[in-house]
């Protein structure tokens, strides 16, 4: 029997950040988006996501939509303002419920998520249903909490519920979810905090810390009292364990955590020093991919 392979600090980040470079390769950028469409707006140039064809075929189209085959985009036309392109983009969103694993949108969710410019102009709300479906950049908060113990630093693990549809049983970080729209980060994540949690907000609040941001996150970290234990609340996750930090790094190492979070906890190491210039060859690199910049455009 082998050992099971570990993963490499680059190798963790590249799990998540897999859409390639133009710049780097042409090529192998326009063959991996030979079949998506340019999710695009009217009004407005540049595009707001890349929807894939199979997508495409999936949905029956209001009116109000064009399907462009030759110039492979999704044309919306929106209205003028911001109210018409909500209430549009609800009505393409219930005229395509989900019906089974293979339907185009996801569940009604009952949670707005804003779509930006690239200038950062707040221009539609839309349904958690059809976020992934217009491959839009959405953002989210993500915070790992850690208690001071007589043994050390030891950090808060959940791991996720078996029943969750994404990497079920999985560890993860503390508390983690998407910013709704006109929600700050700091609500998002004290919101998070009590939901996934049971965290009170006056202590979220009193203890949270802002660490930065990367591509679609922004990072905190709260340093909790030893009287305090996160607790499933809302059924993200069946269970919270106190781990070391060698424990946290072999279990990342391993693939034990959700894809996404190595992107935080590199984040971390790298804050705290552990990960450094000394010890890592490609931390350059790991840095820049951290930061990704993800500007959507048509080639």
């Amino acid at each position: 029997m082998t050992d099971q392979p570990e993963y490499s600090n680059l190798e963790l980040i590249a799990q998540v950040d897999t859409w390639p470079y133009y710049q780097r390769d042409p090529s192998a950028y326009n063959e991996h988006m030979k079949d998506y469409y340019y999710f695009m707006i009217g009004g407005f140039a540049a595009p707001f996501g890349y929807v894939h064809a199979t997508t495409i075929s999936k949905v029956n189209w209001p009116k109000f939509w064009t399907v462009d085959e030759t110039e492979r985009k999704l044309i919306f036309d929106g209205g003028d303002d911001f109210t018409t392109r909500a209430q549009r983009m609800e009505e393409t969103l219930r005229a395509n419920p989900k019906t089974d694993e293979a339907s185009a949108f996801s569940g009604w969710c009952d949670e707005l998520f804003p779509i930006y410019t690239n200038e950062r102009v707040h221009i539609l709300d839309l349904d958690g249903a059809g976020v992934d479906a217009f491959g839009i950049v959405n953002f989210a908060c993500h915070l790992n909490g850690y208690v001071k113990t007589d043994s050390g630093i030891k950090y808060w693990v959940p791991r996720r519920a078996r029943t969750k549809v994404s990497f079920p049983g999985m560890l993860d970080n503390t508390v983690g979810g998407s910013l709704r729209s006109r929600e700050s980060p700091l609500d998002c994540i004290v919101r998070e905090a009590a939901e996934e949690a049971g965290l009170p907000e006056d202590i979220a609040r009193a203890n949270i810390k802002a660490c930065g941001a990367l591509t679609f996150y922004y990072v905190y970290e709260i340093a909790l009292p030893e009287d305090t234990v996160p607790a499933p609340f809302d059924g993200e996750a069946e269970s919270f364990t106190l781990m070391a930090l060698d424990e946290v790094v072999s279990a990342l190492r391993k693939g034990d955590f959700k894809l996404d979070c190595a992107m935080t906890w590199m984040a971390f190491l790298i804050r705290k020093g552990h990960v450094n210039a000394e010890n890592e060859p490609h931390i350059i690199e790991i840095c820049s991919r951290l930061h990704r910049k993800h500007d959507l455009f048509i080639v």
